[in-house]
């Protein structure tokens, strides 16, 4: 009942999510006898066209013991939320935060194409197509994962506030300029001041997305 009354309100998406509901133009629906054939064109409008091709992240990291479970579940909800209104692809171990991402969105989101979550095996792979590697918490694998992002040239933001491999890398980068060359300095100092953990973070991790993607297109 919610997704017809949104749906005849044309609510935007944000305000759809707010609903607990799916974003109009993030997945591909079947046809719908029912969707009024305004927000029909206006949905068929929004999706990505042949020549778009998705944002592909992926999110690395596990609840390790030097993690703080706190802080990872805020940021699971955020990322969550934010993966459903930029419809990005993501990849993902068999197991980690990952997959606890995928799974928030199936269970409070819904999308009617989601009904399993493919987890790649080999921290290579993992890795191997996504344009950015986002890391909460984690261990020695997600260490690997790290290394082998920057060996690839691919930017790793990292929470240090979850805690892991995640902090440990932070540190790092905040001595070694070339671990972090893809973050200007205002927003890698902002990831280690972040108020709120979950939130914070994913406004950074969007606002970093968001120029990179502007500056390959321009």
């Amino acid at each position: 009942m919610l997704t017809r009354i949104a749906d005849g309100l044309q609510l935007p998406d944000q305000a759809r999510l707010l609903l607990g509901l799916v974003p109009a133009g993030s997945f591909t629906f079947s046809p719908d006898p029912t969707l009024p054939p305004q927000r029909a064109q206006l949905r068929d409008a929004e999706k990505p066209t042949a020549t778009t091709a998705p944002v592909h992240v992926a999110i690395c990291g596990s609840r390790a013991p030097d993690t703080d479970a706190g802080v990872i579940d805020a940021a699971v909800r955020c990322l969550a939320r934010l993966v459903m209104s930029r419809g990005y692809k993501v990849s993902h171990g068999p197991v980690g935060v990952g997959i606890e991402v995928m799974t928030y969105i199936a269970d409070q989101y819904r999308p009617p194409d989601i009904s399993r979550a493919l987890g790649l095996f080999g921290h290579r792979n993992v890795i191997q197509d996504a344009q950015f590697v986002i890391v909460l918490g984690g261990g020695t694998g997600t260490q690997t994962e790290i290394d082998l992002a920057l060996s690839m040239g691919k930017p790793v933001i990292a929470l240090p506030a979850s805690g892991g491999t995640a902090r440990r890398f932070y540190h790092q980068a905040a001595c070694d300029h070339r671990l972090r060359a893809s973050l200007d300095e205002g927003r890698f100092a902002a990831l280690n001041a972040c108020a709120d953990p979950g939130e914070d973070f994913v406004r950074i991790v969007e606002q970093l997305i968001s120029n990179d993607s502007g500056a390959a297109n321009d």
